[in-house]
């Protein structure tokens, strides 16, 4: 039952359904009266805003309602007793023109729905914008057809008319509806891939969140926290390459549990998500060592570092680490600065060796 509702959810959050009204007004304006086609174009224009979607949703919808009373006055006022074709032809323009319209205050609008909306409205406000662009430059080709098939072939093929021109439009809508649905359950499957991270303030306060793909593409925009786990064994530091997907220091000797903390995760958390991805378990003992941000031109983070301490063969064995090795103190001293370790793990070795390396060292001569 949860599927099929956030399933059918879904469905509705396409805003190029906005188009449905126009869809189905183009099907009856042939096979019932004029003004009852009309009539019910309108009303499932306007349903949307009855039953209380959201503006940033409806926006298509109540451009097709706006479309569909100024075509009613204009033909039952102005220019009455024209032929469907004629109708469905003005309709179509008065909707191009509509479009274009709406486009003048797409600013306006933007800064006035902007502040307020939550990014996943903000989200649905621009796909609408997206649709409403695609629908307008392809009616307008659409009517550019119309216009050059009448002034040059109508004389040739007097016959093939309404049929043709209402049916192309059929198609227009038809795939920019089922495009932008295709479109949208890709970028559903991508959000859920997708890694949110907290932004904070130095002070470490949470004041937002923003996808991680956004934020890597904006450097050093936001600050963001990050645990780091250094791995300790018989009074070495256990050492492996970065990936080479990892936006600082890729390829560079570092730490092998690092993760940055996810949007409503709490520290605890993201020390089991660092320890999972890469032991497949979270039952390493950990302590804290000391909190600090680290910014370069092309990330700001909020390390928290942490150290584990695995004092036994067996059980530093049975953590089956890969393509790593174990350093020992002068190893990495004759190596720092040669461009060998990851900047973080140079600002950190020197801590290190002077509080847990060394209190190790003590503890094995006593």
């Amino acid at each position: 039952m949860y599927l099929s509702s956030n399933f059918i959810k879904r469905i509705f959050s396409n805003p190029a359904l906005g188009l449905l009204p126009y869809l189905i007004f183009s099907i009856l304006i042939a096979q019932i009266n004029i003004v009852a086609a009309l009539a019910i174009g309108l009303v499932l224009s306007l349903l949307p805003w009855v039953f209380g979607m959201r503006a940033e949703k409806r926006l298509l919808y109540d451009i097709s309602a706006w479309s569909f009373l100024i075509t009613g006055i204009a033909l039952f006022l102005i220019i009455p007793d024209r032929p469907p074709l004629f109708v469905f032809i003005f309709s179509e323009i008065i909707f191009v023109f509509s479009l274009m319209i709406f486009r003048l205050t797409r600013k306006s609008l933007i800064r006035r729905m902007h502040r307020t909306l939550h990014p996943e409205r903000k989200y649905y406000l621009f796909e609408s914008f997206q649709v409403r662009f695609q629908t307008q430059y392809a009616l307008t080709f659409h009517l550019i057809l119309i216009l050059g098939f009448r002034l040059f072939f109508f004389i040739y093929f007097p016959l093939l008319g309404f049929i043709p021109i209402v049916s192309s439009f059929q198609l227009i809508i038809a795939v920019i509806i089922v495009l932008e649905a295709f479109r949208l359950n890709m970028l559903s499957k991508r959000l859920k891939e997708e890694e949110w991270l907290p932004v904070i303030s130095e002070s470490g306060d949470v004041q937002g969140k923003v996808a991680k793909s956004v934020s890597e593409n904006m450097k050093n925009k936001f600050l963001h926290p990050m645990v780091r786990v250094a791995l300790i064994h018989d009074n070495m530091l256990f050492l492996k390459k970065r990936e080479p997907t990892r936006l600082l220091d890729p390829g560079k000797l570092d730490y092998p549990f690092e993760k940055y903390m996810q949007y409503n995760h709490n520290i605890e958390e993201a020390i089991e998500n660092a320890v999972k991805q890469e032991i497949k378990t979270d039952s390493l003992p950990v302590r804290f060592l000391l909190k600090y941000i680290f910014e370069n031109e092309n990330t700001k983070r909020l390390i928290f570092l942490y150290v584990s301490i695995i004092s036994d063969e067996n059980d530093f064995r049975e953590l089956h680490l890969k393509e790593g090795k174990l350093w020992t103190i002068n190893q990495i001293e004759d190596n720092i600065g040669n461009g060998v370790f990851s900047e973080c793990l140079e600002l950190e070795f020197e801590y290190l060796k002077n509080t847990v390396l060394m209190n190790i060292s003590k503890q094995e001569v006593h």
